[in-house]
Protein backbone atom coordinates (compact mmCIF):
# COMPACT_ATOMS: atom_id res chain seq x y z
CA UNK A 1 0.00 0.00 0.00
CA UNK A 2 1.17 3.45 -1.18
CA UNK A 3 1.95 6.13 1.70
CA UNK A 4 -0.06 9.11 0.44
CA UNK A 5 -0.41 12.85 1.47
CA UNK A 6 -2.07 15.65 0.36
CA UNK A 7 -0.75 19.77 0.42
CA UNK A 8 -2.58 22.47 -0.03
CA UNK A 9 -0.66 25.88 -0.72
CA UNK A 10 -2.40 29.19 0.07
CA UNK A 11 -1.23 33.09 -0.46
CA UNK A 12 -3.36 36.04 -0.12
CA UNK A 13 -7.14 35.33 -0.52
CA UNK A 14 -9.35 33.97 2.37
CA UNK A 15 -12.04 34.11 0.98
CA UNK A 16 -11.31 31.74 -1.93
CA UNK A 17 -9.87 29.78 1.03
CA UNK A 18 -12.65 28.88 2.90
CA UNK A 19 -14.73 28.13 0.35
CA UNK A 20 -12.20 25.94 -0.64
CA UNK A 21 -11.24 24.35 2.54
CA UNK A 22 -15.02 23.70 3.36
CA UNK A 23 -15.26 21.34 -0.39
CA UNK A 24 -12.00 19.52 1.34
CA UNK A 25 -14.18 18.88 4.82
CA UNK A 26 -16.70 17.27 3.19
CA UNK A 27 -14.21 14.48 1.31
CA UNK A 28 -14.71 11.35 2.09
CA UNK A 29 -11.66 10.26 3.33
CA UNK A 30 -9.98 13.58 4.44
CA UNK A 31 -9.95 13.06 7.99
CA UNK A 32 -7.93 9.83 7.09
CA UNK A 33 -5.08 11.67 4.91
CA UNK A 34 -1.56 13.20 5.85
CA UNK A 35 -2.74 16.57 5.67
CA UNK A 36 0.01 19.90 5.17
CA UNK A 37 -1.36 23.32 4.87
CA UNK A 38 0.94 25.18 3.25
CA UNK A 39 0.89 29.32 3.65
CA UNK A 40 2.54 32.05 2.55
CA UNK A 41 3.27 34.87 5.49
CA UNK A 42 0.84 37.69 4.48
CA UNK A 43 -1.44 39.50 6.61
CA UNK A 44 -4.50 36.96 5.92
CA UNK A 45 -2.21 34.31 7.08
CA UNK A 46 -3.17 34.45 10.69
CA UNK A 47 -6.83 33.81 10.01
CA UNK A 48 -6.47 31.29 7.15
CA UNK A 49 -4.28 29.26 9.88
CA UNK A 50 -7.36 29.24 12.10
CA UNK A 51 -10.23 28.14 9.86
CA UNK A 52 -7.92 24.89 9.49
CA UNK A 53 -7.33 25.03 12.99
CA UNK A 54 -11.06 24.92 13.35
CA UNK A 55 -11.07 21.37 11.44
CA UNK A 56 -9.81 19.63 14.52
CA UNK A 57 -7.69 17.41 11.78
CA UNK A 58 -6.06 14.90 13.83
CA UNK A 59 -3.66 14.22 10.84
CA UNK A 60 -2.78 17.90 10.03
CA UNK A 61 0.50 19.64 9.65
CA UNK A 62 0.24 24.04 9.50
CA UNK A 63 3.45 25.49 7.78
CA UNK A 64 3.85 29.20 7.47
CA UNK A 65 6.99 29.68 5.29
CA UNK A 66 9.32 32.23 6.48
CA UNK A 67 9.23 34.03 3.61
CA UNK A 68 7.03 34.15 0.16
CA UNK A 69 8.34 31.11 -2.42
CA UNK A 70 5.49 31.84 -5.02
CA UNK A 71 3.96 30.41 -7.60
CA UNK A 72 7.14 28.89 -8.93
CA UNK A 73 8.83 27.52 -6.22
CA UNK A 74 6.02 26.90 -3.04
CA UNK A 75 4.56 23.84 -4.84
CA UNK A 76 8.32 22.72 -5.60
CA UNK A 77 9.40 23.04 -2.01
CA UNK A 78 5.85 21.28 -1.05
CA UNK A 79 6.29 18.53 -3.35
CA UNK A 80 10.03 17.95 -2.26
CA UNK A 81 9.79 17.82 1.49
CA UNK A 82 6.98 15.55 1.31
CA UNK A 83 8.67 12.97 -0.88
CA UNK A 84 10.94 12.60 1.45
CA UNK A 85 8.51 10.05 3.74
CA UNK A 86 5.48 9.85 1.29
CA UNK A 87 5.54 7.63 -1.81
CA UNK A 88 2.43 9.66 -3.73
CA UNK A 89 1.83 12.83 -2.78
CA UNK A 90 -1.24 15.17 -4.41
CA UNK A 91 -1.17 19.26 -4.28
CA UNK A 92 -4.23 21.92 -3.76
CA UNK A 93 -4.29 24.94 -4.14
CA UNK A 94 -6.44 27.95 -1.88
CA UNK A 95 -8.99 28.37 -5.20
CA UNK A 96 -9.68 24.88 -6.54
CA UNK A 97 -13.10 23.31 -4.10
CA UNK A 98 -12.82 19.54 -4.86
CA UNK A 99 -15.91 16.95 -5.56
CA UNK A 100 -16.65 14.64 -2.63
CA UNK A 101 -14.92 11.57 -3.90
CA UNK A 102 -11.74 13.09 -5.22
CA UNK A 103 -9.61 11.67 -2.57
CA UNK A 104 -11.30 8.20 -3.76
CA UNK A 105 -10.17 9.21 -7.29
CA UNK A 106 -6.41 9.53 -6.24
CA UNK A 107 -6.03 6.53 -4.13
CA UNK A 108 -7.68 4.55 -6.99
CA UNK A 109 -5.51 6.12 -9.57
CA UNK A 110 -2.42 6.17 -7.07
CA UNK A 111 -2.50 2.04 -7.17
CA UNK A 112 -3.87 1.68 -10.31
CA UNK A 113 -0.85 3.52 -12.43
CA UNK A 114 1.71 2.91 -9.83
CA UNK A 115 3.65 0.57 -12.37
CA UNK A 116 2.64 2.50 -15.49
CA UNK A 117 5.76 4.35 -15.83
CA UNK A 118 3.76 6.13 -18.78
CA UNK A 119 1.41 7.75 -16.49
CA UNK A 120 3.24 10.98 -14.81
CA UNK A 121 0.36 12.27 -13.53
CA UNK A 122 -2.74 12.09 -12.04
CA UNK A 123 -5.02 15.06 -12.60
CA UNK A 124 -8.28 16.32 -10.82
CA UNK A 125 -10.04 19.00 -13.17
CA UNK A 126 -11.33 18.36 -16.27
CA UNK A 127 -12.52 20.93 -19.09
CA UNK A 128 -14.50 18.11 -20.66
CA UNK A 129 -17.84 16.28 -19.62
CA UNK A 130 -18.74 12.41 -19.53
CA UNK A 131 -19.66 9.40 -17.41
CA UNK A 132 -18.25 10.13 -13.38
CA UNK A 133 -16.83 6.16 -13.78
CA UNK A 134 -14.66 6.83 -16.84
CA UNK A 135 -10.80 8.53 -16.61
CA UNK A 136 -8.71 8.65 -20.04
CA UNK A 137 -4.60 9.26 -20.18
CA UNK A 138 -3.68 11.66 -22.79
CA UNK A 139 -0.10 13.41 -23.50
CA UNK A 140 -1.02 16.92 -21.49
CA UNK A 141 -0.53 18.41 -17.87
CA UNK A 142 -2.73 20.24 -15.65
CA UNK A 143 -1.57 21.98 -12.24
CA UNK A 144 -5.31 21.98 -11.07
CA UNK A 145 -5.23 19.43 -7.76
CA UNK A 146 -2.64 16.89 -9.22
CA UNK A 147 -0.70 14.11 -7.71
CA UNK A 148 2.44 11.95 -8.90
CA UNK A 149 4.67 9.24 -7.27
CA UNK A 150 7.96 9.78 -6.12
CA UNK A 151 9.70 7.56 -9.13
CA UNK A 152 8.55 9.78 -11.14
CA UNK A 153 9.27 13.17 -9.27
CA UNK A 154 12.83 12.12 -8.46
CA UNK A 155 13.54 10.68 -11.91
CA UNK A 156 11.54 13.47 -14.09
CA UNK A 157 9.57 16.32 -12.38
CA UNK A 158 11.57 18.07 -10.10
CA UNK A 159 14.91 18.51 -11.80
CA UNK A 160 13.03 20.04 -14.86
CA UNK A 161 11.31 22.34 -12.80
CA UNK A 162 10.62 25.40 -13.64
CA UNK A 163 11.29 28.22 -11.05
CA UNK A 164 11.90 31.26 -12.85
CA UNK A 165 9.71 31.54 -16.24
CA UNK A 166 13.08 30.60 -17.81
CA UNK A 167 11.72 27.76 -20.55
CA UNK A 168 9.36 29.77 -22.24
CA UNK A 169 8.65 32.92 -23.89
CA UNK A 170 5.31 34.89 -22.83
CA UNK A 171 2.09 32.44 -21.60
CA UNK A 172 3.98 29.63 -21.93
CA UNK A 173 6.65 29.97 -19.24
CA UNK A 174 6.50 28.62 -15.61
CA UNK A 175 6.87 25.18 -14.53
CA UNK A 176 3.30 23.79 -15.57
CA UNK A 177 3.67 25.16 -19.27
CA UNK A 178 7.47 23.59 -19.46
CA UNK A 179 5.54 19.84 -18.05
CA UNK A 180 2.95 20.31 -20.89
CA UNK A 181 4.54 21.53 -23.74
CA UNK A 182 8.09 20.33 -23.29
CA UNK A 183 8.81 17.42 -20.65
CA UNK A 184 5.94 15.42 -21.29
CA UNK A 185 6.35 14.87 -24.96
CA UNK A 186 10.27 14.86 -24.67
CA UNK A 187 9.35 11.90 -22.24
CA UNK A 188 6.52 10.56 -23.80
CA UNK A 189 4.56 10.86 -20.11
CA UNK A 190 0.86 11.25 -20.12
CA UNK A 191 -1.59 12.07 -17.62
CA UNK A 192 -4.71 10.35 -16.27
CA UNK A 193 -7.79 12.79 -16.26
CA UNK A 194 -11.58 12.11 -15.18
CA UNK A 195 -13.68 13.05 -17.58
CA UNK A 196 -16.18 14.64 -15.02
CA UNK A 197 -14.08 17.30 -13.16
CA UNK A 198 -13.35 16.33 -9.72
CA UNK A 199 -12.16 20.16 -9.40
CA UNK A 200 -13.26 23.29 -10.19
CA UNK A 201 -11.93 26.87 -10.82
CA UNK A 202 -13.51 30.14 -8.48
CA UNK A 203 -9.70 31.82 -8.66
CA UNK A 204 -10.98 34.82 -10.83
CA UNK A 205 -8.66 37.09 -9.11
CA UNK A 206 -4.78 35.95 -8.79
CA UNK A 207 -1.27 35.49 -9.64
CA UNK A 208 -1.84 34.13 -12.86
CA UNK A 209 -5.71 35.13 -13.15
CA UNK A 210 -7.80 37.65 -14.01
CA UNK A 211 -11.63 37.93 -15.16
CA UNK A 212 -10.88 37.36 -18.75
CA UNK A 213 -8.96 34.43 -18.36
CA UNK A 214 -11.34 32.33 -15.90
CA UNK A 215 -12.10 29.09 -17.33
CA UNK A 216 -14.56 26.38 -15.41
CA UNK A 217 -15.55 22.94 -15.38
CA UNK A 218 -18.94 22.25 -16.67
CA UNK A 219 -18.69 19.19 -15.46
CA UNK A 220 -18.13 19.97 -11.79
CA UNK A 221 -20.23 19.06 -9.10
CA UNK A 222 -19.70 18.97 -5.29
CA UNK A 223 -21.38 15.61 -4.39
CA UNK A 224 -20.46 12.50 -5.87
CA UNK A 225 -21.48 9.01 -4.80
CA UNK A 226 -18.86 6.43 -4.58
CA UNK A 227 -18.18 4.71 -7.82
CA UNK A 228 -15.69 1.94 -9.66
CA UNK A 229 -13.03 3.97 -12.06
CA UNK A 230 -12.73 2.56 -15.12
CA UNK A 231 -10.20 3.87 -18.08
CA UNK A 232 -11.54 4.12 -21.15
Amino acid sequence: MLKKALFITAYDRPNYFRETLKSWKDVRGFYDWDVVFRFEPTPFTAEMVAAVEELEHPKVKIIVNSQIYGVLRHPWIGFDELFRNYDFVVRGEDDLPVSSDILEYFEWAAEEYRGDKEVACVIGYSKIEGPEDEVFRETSFSPWVWGTWVDRWESIIRDTWDHDYSTGQGYNAGWDWNLDIRIFPQYGLKSVYPRASRVQNIGMIGTHATWDNFPQATSFLEEREPVDYVER
